[in-house]
């Protein structure tokens, strides 16, 4: 993930990526799954694909936007708000407060064609736990 200005944080991640997520749901007792694509361009990821639970499967996407700083990646929700940043770790923690709830998260950076995400979330109406794996196309 080291880099220099321009898009140098951000070129490890460009391009397409196969998505597998798995959440497992204490609050509603169930077990998730997503299987799609994310999109990873200089100033955005998108990502795309198939939810399914015991109850239906619905097509599902998400967008954030990117941008580098001097020190590390900012992620942004399309409202232009600040989810997380992203600095040049293997290994990662990182927190996001979303009113009530609090997302607790790890990155995993395995190679330059694999990455892993783990989110532990917490809120009146949410626990959750969500496990994802990102392998270049």
């Amino acid at each position: 993930m080291k880099g220099s200005a321009g898009i140098g944080r951000l070129s490890p991640f460009l391009g397409t990526w196969e998505v597998k997520r798995r959440i497992i749901d204490r609050f509603n007792r169930s077990l998730i799954a997503f299987e799609g694509q994310a999109f990873v361009t200089p100033v955005q990821f998108e990502e795309h694909g198939d939810t399914r639970s015991e109850q239906a499967t619905l097509r599902s996407s998400r967008t954030y936007r990117l941008e580098e700083a001097e020190h590390d990646l900012v992620v942004r929700f399309p409202n232009l708000s600040e989810f997380i940043r992203i600095d040049e770790g293997a290994s990662q923690r990182v927190t996001h407060h979303c009113g009530p709830d609090l997302y607790r998260g790890r990155l995993f950076f395995r190679s330059l064609d694999a990455w892993a995400e783990m989110w532990h979330v917490r809120g009146p109406r949410k626990h959750y736990l969500s496990l994802a794996h990102y392998r270049r196309i």
